[in-house]
């Protein structure tokens, strides 16, 4: 039989025990019901990957047309002005394995699907693939259904604003708050509004344009590029198998950006369209990256971005290839 001081011990170290746990749980309850807050209010702010995830939902059963890609894919195609009905997933820094997983995490549920536009811009290439834990495969797994983490997922998968907190704390405060977002999302999820870049605040005027200082990426990476090469051309082989018809998109540029270009990445990119050609036979190119004819500079958002008129124009091209097809 233990002691008075042994157990006097022994209630002093469980008493203490105890008290340790209430202030875990009067810690953590606040932190927790904050954060859920937060995610709340996240998840009711109407972002273009909410509108998407809406749309497949709603429209699944009618879906011809996909359009994959990164930013430039987002502002140059406008589903609204599809011939086919569509459904346009591009999004700002998505790259080819995220395009993939989409495709892939959809295909399912789209039994109408036949074409998917497909984007290899300048440098598409030579640019590394995201890695499993990127921030935005919570969006794809929270609004698409979509798993691109490459392993089973967990509740804390589906958490909105724990994914990229920083980010999200700026939309919060800019949608609650500071209201200086002027996107008008359309039913598809494209912004109809998209005008306020570098170009509008130049008033368009050629000269100053011309002046105007950009960001390019000219870095060359031969690794990356075969690597990356080699996941195209299995995207291409999925596509085919699946008996999809890829339209491989270049989108337009503007001039000042075309002259910048490193003329190596543009070889490697370009060698790589024309095996492309000669390999698939259900695939075709769209390159209107270098076209200046019928792109002019209130076409764009800014050196590399169109913006919705610009995508009007880009989007009739695309309804040209798709009649072609047809």
């Amino acid at each position: 039989m233990p002691g008075p001081k042994k157990t006097l011990s022994i209630f002093n170290s469980s008493e203490a025990q105890v008290r340790f746990l209430k202030y875990c749980v009067g810690f953590f309850i606040p932190v927790i019901i904050v954060y859920f807050i937060l995610e709340l209010l996240v998840l009711n702010i109407p972002i273009n990957y909410k509108v998407f995830g809406n749309y497949l939902n709603t429209h699944s059963q009618e879906i011809e047309v996909m359009a994959l890609g990164s930013s430039q894919m987002k502002c140059g195609f406008d589903p609204a002005l599809s011939d086919e009905n569509a459904i346009n997933f591009a999004s700002t820094s998505q790259h080819h394995n995220e395009d993939f997983h989409i495709l892939k995490g959809t295909i399912d549920r789209l039994p109408k699907l036949k074409y998917v536009l497909l984007e290899v811009s300048y440098n598409h290439l030579e640019l590394p693939h995201h890695p499993n834990d990127y921030w935005k495969n919570t969006i794809y797994l929270k609004y698409y259904s979509v798993n691109a983490f490459g392993r089973p997922t967990y509740f804390k998968d589906r958490l909105v604003y724990l994914s990229n907190p920083r980010f999200y704390s700026y939309k919060l405060m800019d949608y609650y708050f500071y209201k200086t977002d002027n996107s008008q999302l359309n039913e598809y999820g494209f912004d109809i509004n998209n005008y306020n870049g570098a170009f509008k605040k130049l008033n368009y005027d050629e000269t100053k344009i011309a002046a105007h200082k950009f960001k390019i990426i000219t870095r060359e990476d031969i690794s990356i590029f075969k690597k990356n090469t080699a996941y195209l051309f299995e995207m291409l082989d999925y596509a085919k198998a699946e008996d999809l018809k890829v339209i491989v998109c270049s989108l337009p540029l503007y001039k000042t950006y075309l002259k910048e270009r490193n003329p190596n990445i543009v070889r490697r990119r370009d060698s790589v369209l024309s095996v492309i050609k000669k390999k698939y036979s259900n695939v075709i190119l769209l390159n209107e990256e270098a076209d200046t004819l019928q792109f002019t500079a209130k076409d764009f958002l800014n050196e590399n971005h169109l913006n919705p008129d610009g995508a009007k124009k880009f989007t009739d091209l695309v309804n040209q290839k798709l009649d072609s097809l047809n």
